[in-house]
């Protein structure tokens, strides 16, 4: 990972911000129409529902955002990972890695068991990490709202934590 790249938990105005960087980077990697962005926008007020069992993480170079996590909790000992991305400029340079380690280990010290994550079939290089740090593919329905043009497919992967 580039050594100039700085994670920090986010701060308010922040979600607006990552819902608009996760726009351009899945309308610029995938072509994703705005509905992408209407779910972001509806997804992203559950972070201030319990701001002690909910966190978000940017990733910052030269002050802009270039990656993004967020973990929100969905119950006594089950979070859900939301909203993961990576510029992909740097994507395959370890971002991606230490962000998932970083909401990982606050999932751990929140004494949080299950993690559960949606994604998209076509995500080969997320799935990839999914599955290396433990995830595994609990369901799979077919959806194209994000782009009428192309079949895909929702999936929903689990992980149990140690």
């Amino acid at each position: 990972m580039n050594s100039e790249i700085s994670i920090r938990t986010y701060k308010p105005g922040d979600p607006s911000m990552v819902c608009y960087f996760q726009y351009k980077l899945y309308e610029k990697q995938y072509h994703f129409n705005g509905f992408y962005e209407k779910e972001m926008l509806e997804g992203m007020a559950e972070l201030y529902n319990d701001l002690e069992g909910s966190q978000m993480w940017i990733a910052e170079l030269d002050e802009k955002i270039v990656g993004d996590i967020a973990i929100i909790k969905k119950g006594m000992d089950k979070a859900q990972l939301r909203w993961f991305g990576v510029d992909l400029s740097l994507q395959g340079q370890g971002l991606g890695t230490e962000l998932l380690k970083t909401a990982i280990h606050f999932c751990q010290e929140k004494g949080y068991r299950y993690l559960t994550l949606c994604t998209l079939d076509l995500l080969k290089t997320a799935r990839h990490l999914y599955a290396k740090f433990g995830f595994h593919k609990t369901e799979r329905a077919a959806f194209n709202e994000w782009d009428k043009n192309r079949e895909m497919y929702r999936e929903v992967w689990e992980c149990v934590l140690r």
